[in-house]
């Protein structure tokens, strides 16, 4: 399969679990990083850096539904007896069915929010573990 040539519509994306949809989601962020080490010396006018480590992480927001099997299991990677499992079956897809990210990943924070009048919403926060990988056949 070939990667989509026209542009996509976040309503389709979707973060899964196990190759399901994790339910009541409103959006994803990821974003990639590359560590660049100062070598820059006296007597320049334009720093110099030398590219070092790669990395990679972002979040998960929506709607708390604990009733929710794949969303339910992400709280429960942080609020066990030993958080912290390494998570193997998440995947970032932009449109909904084969594009997008998956590679191992930690949850690193998770922050519920429950205004008066409003939807209880919940914020997960995620680390790439080694490198992911851009699929267009997930």
């Amino acid at each position: 399969m070939a990667y989509s040539s026209a542009p996509t519509h976040g309503k389709v994306a979707r973060f899964e679990k196990n190759n399901v949809a994790i339910d009541f989601t409103d959006g994803w962020n990821i974003k990639f990083n590359i560590e660049i080490a100062n070598k820059s010396r006296q007597g320049q006018h334009w720093k110099e850096g030398l590219p070092g480590q790669a990395s990679w992480g972002g979040d998960l927001s929506g709607q708390l539904v604990l009733g929710n099997t794949e969303q339910k299991a992400l709280l429960d990677n942080l609020i066990s007896a030993t958080p912290g499992a390494l998570l193997t079956d998440l995947k970032l897809l932009i449109n909904g069915t084969t594009e997008g990210w998956d590679g191992d990943m930690y949850l690193t924070d998770l922050a519920v929010s429950a205004p008066l009048g409003g939807v209880v919403d919940v914020k997960i926060d995620f680390v790439g573990d080694g490198a992911p990988t851009l699929s267009d056949a997930q």
